[in-house]
């Protein structure tokens, strides 16, 4: 009796917000045995750090107002443990590319618990530029200063460094997004030795899309703001090859309340913008005094206009 082949282990994608996931994956998605998918960090939030899951209803209640899955178009299955619903919806995901014998998805954060679906999964550990990273944070108005800004991107690396030690070799592939804009086709024939499929040239086509985000626009804050942002990345920074601008130093006690403040003023104004103004207010007022399913409904409206792309 033949044995069944085995089922190759998926790929992880993982890096921080802003450092260029859809490039790359738009670069692998070019070459036919390779499918890496969009975000599924709803499977990780399904988890707790000690490798407890949802229950299946818990898990649907919680995907309901993630757009991401609903923008995967993915379904949850019946009649199955959280460990099998994952695998369906990664099964489901696959399908899109049905000759591929690479896949994935990308994740963005607690990317260490997927090791408890997948305990033989593979990663590609994405690293860009802390402070470009915190930049295009600032731009999208995702953080108020450089400070806050590469916050994320020090979680990350933190996790990428205690999770990478107990990694073997061959399971784990460091990218550097700097060095993929500058020299992209050898680091995808690196890439390509490291998830097991040959180099096709047609990955190189428009090789641009990698660097729609110029590097380097960090240097135009205020330096006070780069050596609070570098004092807190220093580490990791150094780590990854990326000189400091200067003097770093730890933002004072006051420094850093005014870091917050604006932090928090630039948020709350950009929320204030995408809702409007009367239903930026009512939603504040509901979230105080409203009943259980007027918060629901509010949270539903909120989700739908803030998930817009």
């Amino acid at each position: 009796m033949a044995s069944t082949p085995a089922i190759a282990p998926p790929v992880f994608l993982v890096a921080a917000p802003r450092s260029g996931c859809a490039a790359v994956r738009q670069l692998l998605d070019r070459h036919p045995a390779v499918t890496i998918a969009p975000d599924v960090d709803f499977l990780v939030d399904a988890i707790t750090p000690d490798g407890r899951f949802l229950k299946r209803e818990a898990f649907v209640r919680s995907v309901e107002f993630d757009n991401r899955f609903r923008k995967l178009g993915l379904t949850v299955p019946t009649g199955l443990p959280f460990t099998g619903i994952a695998r369906a919806l990664l099964d489901q995901l696959a399908a899109a590319k049905p000759g591929a014998s690479v896949t994935g998805a990308t994740i963005r954060h607690h990317f260490d618990r997927i090791l408890w679906l997948w305990p033989d999964a593979r990663f590609i550990h994405l690293v860009r530029d802390g402070r470009d990273v915190a930049a295009a944070r600032i731009r999208h108005r995702e953080a108020g200063n450089l400070w806050h800004g590469v916050a994320d991107w020090v979680e990350v690396e933190t996790l990428w460094d205690r999770m990478s030690h107990k990694l073997p070799p061959d399971r784990q592939f460091t990218l550097k997004y700097e060095m993929l804009a500058s020299e992209p086709e050898y680091e995808l024939r690196r890439l390509c030795e490291f998830l097991r499929v040959p180099f096709v040239p047609a990955m190189l086509q428009p090789a641009a899309a990698i660097d729609q985000e110029p590097a380097g626009r960090w240097r135009k804050a205020d330096m006070r703001e780069i050596s609070a942002a570098e004092h807190s990345a220093a580490r990791w920074l150094l780590q990854n090859g990326y000189f400091l601008s200067g003097t770093v130093r730890p933002p004072s006690m006051l420094r850093r309340a005014a870091f917050d403040i604006q932090n928090k003023l630039i948020l709350a104004n950009h929320r204030r913008e995408r809702l409007g103004t009367g239903l930026w207010l009512k939603g504040g007022l509901i979230a105080k005094l409203g009943s259980r399913k007027a918060k629901a409904r509010m949270k539903r409206r909120q989700y739908d206009i803030l998930s817009r792309d």
